[in-house]
């Protein structure tokens, strides 16, 4: 990463009352407790003695001694830091829920993208406090919440904790704090009387499913070795362009699926762990049925329907729609050939429809053509404001290239209607062409972009 220098600050409860609140609290918990001594790390790309940039900070840690008297040693702890990713898309890691974070600092102010990193004290915050804390951070405005008022909101109580026991916090208290942020989310809860989950990755799509749509989500397990749990925070995830998983899943053990979901090419998620660090990579079938416990996914937008049903509708669609397609150029003819040979490749995603009509603009086939602005008339009006769009590829165009034919946009604020018809279809944008419903039939304008287009990726956050 480029590390040249570090610099190491001193921060005491006189500069910093978040620091003051925190000592309080633990006195109230351990009265044994005679104090603390912080530190702020800064390790920067610049050497020393040289002016640092804003951006020249890789990273930041904040680092606790709490000195509790009749323990031989301090106990010491990350109480936040903020690095760059060690690996980025380049590396085929991918991290929608990063955020910039401003400092000021001894040498002036700099800045940082990450996601934020902490580590419990056990004793006024544990593992679901610092989860809680990562996952809000990289989405409220502030890019901050204080432990204090996550123990005020899940009615945590040091004076009436018994010294030393931990401020544990079961699922409804974490489910309090998100909603008293006003957070959408998903919940799925697997306890060992739970005999819903026949197959050990049955939560495994839903996971990605909040993942590649931008949002971070809670993972809580069952330790094996002790019978305690534990839960981390779940950030992002890895693609592997040349899986075993997307063939061998349709050819040995799944004939029957007429598509391939693009979970298929996701190899491990990422996470930080509390107890072991930051960025770590999870194996996505890893965490077996008789751990795993619980996921709280974070939804940007409330939703009536799920990704997988969302990529369901949309094949229904897409199949219907490529039979009724007139002739087109030859992107739209192999569209065709995919779709009516059960090859597609979907990946759905939640999006706003600024970001849609954002990405339309941005769009641009291999020579060059771009979305033409005409397409785009009266968008504005038409959109929800957010929906489902279900990205279309085929297998060696997404793995090889990151690349899609189009997209199909659903709308995600009714349930699905049973049997399925055509009230939840927006639109779709296929190789230059857009097609809307017009009575009994199909409505077909020009586009401009004629052949295959970028994925969509995630703009920045709002930086808080």
């Amino acid at each position: 990463m480029q590390y040249q220098s570090l610099v190491v600050e001193e921060i005491t409860e006189a500069d910093c009352a978040l620091l003051a609140e925190e000592n309080s609290a633990l006195l109230i918990r351990e009265s044994k407790f005679t104090g603390s001594r912080v530190r702020r790390l800064l390790f920067l790309k610049t050497g020393v003695g040289q002016e640092a940039a804003p951006n020249d900070l890789l990273g930041y840690a904040v680092f606790k001694e709490d000195v509790i008297n009749g323990r031989s040693v301090p106990e010491f702890h990350v109480y936040e830091s903020v690095f760059i990713p060690a690996r980025g898309a380049t590396q085929n890691n991918y991290i929608h829920c990063s955020r910039v974070y401003e400092l000021k600092t001894s040498i002036g102010e700099l800045s940082v993208r990450g996601v934020l990193y902490a580590q419990q004290n056990d004793l006024t915050f544990v593992c679901a406090h610092v989860c809680l804390r990562t996952v809000l951070a990289s989405v409220l405005p502030d890019a901050d919440v204080s432990y204090a008022r996550i123990n005020e909101i899940a009615g945590i109580d040091h004076v009436n904790v018994k010294a030393g026991g931990g401020a544990g916090m079961g699922p409804e208290q974490m489910e309090d704090v998100l909603s008293a942020f006003g957070m959408e989310y998903s919940k799925i809860i697997h306890e060992p009387t739970d005999t819903s989950l026949v197959l050990p990755g049955d939560y495994q799509s839903d996971l990605y499913g909040a993942i590649e749509s931008g949002q971070p989500a809670l993972l809580g397990f069952e330790l094996s070795n002790s019978g305690g749990r534990h839960v981390i925070p779940v950030i992002g995830h890895t693609f592997n362009e040349d899986t075993w998983v997307a063939p061998a899943t349709r050819g040995y053990f799944d004939g029957g699926l007429s598509y391939y979901p693009s979970e298929n090419w996701l190899s491990t998620y990422v996470v930080h762990d509390d107890n072991f660090g930051p960025y770590y990579c999870l194996p996505r079938h890893f965490l077996k049925k008789e751990n795993f416990r619980i996921i709280l996914s974070l939804k940007r937008y409330a939703s009536e329907t799920g990704s997988v049903e969302a990529e369901a509708i949309a094949l229904a669609y897409l199949k219907g729609i490529s039979t009724a397609l007139v002739d087109g150029n030859v992107w739209m003819e192999r569209f065709k050939a995919y779709a009516q040979s059960g090859l597609l490749v979907l990946r759905a995603l939640r999006v706003s429809r600024e970001e849609y009509l954002n990405h339309l603009k941005a769009a641009e086939c291999w020579d060059g053509q771009a979305t033409e602005e005409s397409c785009m008339t009266g968008m504005e009006s038409e959109l929800p404001d957010y929906f489902w769009m279900v990205e279309v590829s085929a297998p060696e165009l997404f793995s090889a290239t990151r690349r899609k034919f189009g997209e199909i946009l659903i709308r995600s604020d009714v349930a699905e209607p049973k049997p399925l018809n055509w009230s939840l279809y927006i639109l779709t944008r296929l190789p230059g062409q857009i097609l809307r419903i017009k009575g009994t039939g199909l409505d077909f304008c020009s586009c401009g972009t004629g052949g295959h287009v970028g994925l969509f990726q995630f703009p920045p956050k709002v930086e808080g």
